[in-house]
């Protein structure tokens, strides 16, 4: 296929889901997770609902090498979208460290309300210095490092840039990247988008004319429908050109036969209204770089924002589409169930009909009991889709979907993608043959949730063996917190997984068919032990406490073919600047009363800069997350506050916190 682009892994949270399958879930069933909001109002016109996205507040800072202080100054959007994109390449099967080519970092992304809505108001209640830490919340909030933050953390060299066009950020991020795949600019590309507001869970008041919904729920093509609610959400797809995806033997969602974007210009009645001669050029642009007729698709997954004029702009614009298709076209929006997610709507549309080509089901698009009249969806191919169906084709071509994303000011985008038939490695067990498993973490804590998580996909997922060591031996990046699991069969894996119990001696070891396998490997590592079940403890030993140990090599005559897996779980803490009743802790009165003891104060300094404490003294500066920036305006502290002038270079060279106070109090007494 020309210009295909294979997806090849997903990951997702949205209101009521924190997943790829929470979010099928949520979406099969027709399930609206809107909720009362935490405020209250007399105001008549006041709309007592909201949506909230879990988790905000929390981060996984250990595990990406970033301070505590840094973390706490970072938006949510680039947290979050930092660990989807980790989550997204696992679930593609790749190991950042063996990743082969260049990798592109494609992210929309809105404006950071965490900014506007907590640190701004915290730092005036506090009277900081804004210019003490102004690194921190440019490089934390300002749109423009989210993709390269990506990049960086994950060490992919392709092309990285941040997409604004508002509600089209996400799916304009897709279409640059499927570009740049085309032109061979990268090899693999991360994309989609971020949307997270920080005083989530209020109400709205309503005003007539406005976008907003006045009973606070969004009803796409319904006769109830009066606007829209906002919301928020993360989406990421890993990309991939689809015959090298093929080549690779990976596991392919969906595949994008054709993108396109565009403006509408001023050729419309204001800035922020829609346009149908746009919508209606894009899809058709997007449907003649996919080389397919529009009476292919089955489905149109649509902006579908709830609003009067938003539409009928947008099913007019269909029609001169598809209005001479001869088999019906389902319509739907996923604004119904989890609200306008904002920048990142078009990659929460995106997931949602890849989910359908995936596994071959329409979900409905829910508020829609009674449509508009006025939409004249009662003659024509277009219909809203309302229950959960099979979606097929009687002559067994691949489904169609198209995706359409508009922002205001008229920057559109739409997309096409179709079924894929994955090949599935049969599952097959030998219960003569020694299997190996390794899982990795930080630290204990995600290594045991990695565990569980894996024991309880098994319960209901029968997945072979190869595949399985493959993914984990190979395809996920070892961490310092290790676990090898040997085992000849499916019960004791499951066995292993659920328990920390000790190896004993078996027969099976000594009589295990892929013996030479073992030898070889142990040989290769240096171990000289000729006991097979010695031998294996030994490796396991060795692996475990940190050494290099290659994964034993599969017998399996063929290829093995990627699945989906469980992937990193993250240890969360809780990085967050309230946006009222914010304690005084760490603020510059804290450091002043510590002038009289220079000790105490170079304490207070790196608990401020990095929130370390005194059991972080003996640690590497740049290991705690710390980076040269932080590093130079601690050093014109230290300067302005205690007379001592130090290079860059003193900290590199003895880079522990303990080391720095010691040189510095040093310096201090031969001053004297």
């Amino acid at each position: 296929m020309e210009n295909a682009i294979a997806i090849v892994g997903m990951d997702c949270r949205f209101p009521g889901a924190n997943s790829v399958s929470e979010y099928w879930k949520l979406l099969k069933n027709g399930g609206c997770p809107i909720e009362s909001s935490i405020d209250e109002s007399d105001d008549p016109n006041f709309v007592n609902r909201s949506f909230r996205l879990d988790g905000i507040e929390e981060f996984d800072a250990e595990f990406f090498n970033i301070n505590k202080k840094d973390a706490k100054f970072m938006d949510p959007q680039q947290r979050l979208f930092l660990e989807s994109a980790w989550k997204a390449v696992e679930d593609a099967g790749y190991n950042i460290d063996r990743i082969e080519g260049r990798t592109g970092v494609f992210a929309g992304c809105g404006i950071s309300t965490y900014l506007m809505c907590n640190i701004i108001p915290d730092m005036i209640r506090k009277g900081e210095d804004v210019n003490k830490i102004i690194s921190k919340i440019i490089h934390g909030n300002s749109t423009d490092y989210l993709s390269s933050r990506v990049s960086y953390n994950m060490n992919f060299s392709g092309p990285s840039m941040t997409v604004q066009t508002a509600c089209s950020s996400a799916l304009t991020a897709v279409h640059l990247a499927c570009r740049s795949l085309l032109m061979y600019e990268c090899d693999m590309a991360v994309c989609g988008g971020t949307a997270v507001n920080s005083n989530q869970g209020r109400g709205y008041k309503y005003v007539k004319g406005e976008i907003f919904s006045k009973t606070g729920l969004c009803s796409p093509f319904s006769a109830n429908a009066d606007g829209t609610v906002f919301s928020g959400g993360i989406g990421t797809l890993v990309l991939k050109r689809y015959e090298d995806a093929v080549e690779d033997d990976d596991y392919i969602y969906a595949v994008i036969r054709g993108s396109a974007i565009n403006n509408d210009g001023s050729d419309k009645m204001s800035y922020s209204a829609p346009s149908e001669e746009g919508q209606f050029n894009v899809i058709v642009d997007a449907l003649s770089f996919a080389d397919v007729e529009p009476d292919t698709i089955s489905y149109i997954e649509t902006h579908g924002t709830g609003t009067d004029i938003g539409d009928q702009i947008e099913i007019a614009a269909l029609k001169k589409v598809f209005g001479n298709n001869e088999r019906p076209v389902k319509i739907g929006s996923v604004k119904g169930n989890i609200g306008h997610a904002i920048a990142a709507s078009g990659i929460a549309g995106l997931i949602k009909a890849v989910l359908m080509v995936n596994k071959g089901y329409i979900c409905p698009s829910i508020h829609c009991e009674n449509e508009n009249e006025e939409l004249g969806l009662s003659s024509g191919p277009l219909r809203v889709a309302k229950k959960y169906e099979k979606l097929s084709l009687e002559n067994g071509d691949p489904l169609r979907v198209g995706i359409s994303s508009f922002g205001m000011g008229g920057s559109n985008a739409h997309i096409v993608i179709e079924s894929y038939e994955n090949k599935i490695t049969a599952p097959s067990e030998d219960r003569t043959a020694l299997k190996m498993l390794r899982l990795s973490a930080k630290n204990e804590k995600s290594l045991e949730a990695m565990k569980k998580k894996l024991y309880e996909y098994l319960l209901t997922h029968d997945v072979d063996d190869n595949v399985l060591t493959y993914v984990y031996n190979t395809a996920r990046k070892e961490q310092p917190c290790r676990c090898m699991i040997f085992y000849f069969d499916r019960n004791e894996l499951m066995f292993r997984l659920s328990h920390n119990a000790e190896y004993k001696e078996d027969t099976r070891f000594s009589a295990m068919s892929n013996y030479s396998r073992i030898a070889e490997m142990a040989n290769d590592c240096g171990i000289t032990e000729t006991d097979t079940f010695r031998m294996c403890m030994e490796i396991k030993k060795r692996w475990e406490s940190g050494e290099t140990i290659p994964p034993i090599e599969s017998d399996h005559e063929g290829k093995i073919h990627k699945q989906p897996l469980p992937g990193y779980e993250f240890d969360h803490s809780s990085f967050w600047i309230e946006n009222e009743n914010i304690s005084e802790e760490g603020s510059d009165a804290d450091i002043s009363e510590d002038m009289d003891d220079p000790e105490r104060f170079l304490n207070q300094l790196w608990k401020n800069y990095l929130e370390a404490d005194e059991s972080d003294l003996d640690k590497n500066f740049f290991e705690l997350g710390g980076n040269s920036i932080s590093a130079y305006q601690m050093l014109a502290d230290i300067y302005d506050n205690l007379g001592v002038e130090l290079d860059i270079s003193d900290m590199i060279e003895s880079p522990t916190l303990e080391d720095v106070n010691r040189m510095i109090l040093d310096l201090m007494r031969v001053r004297v």
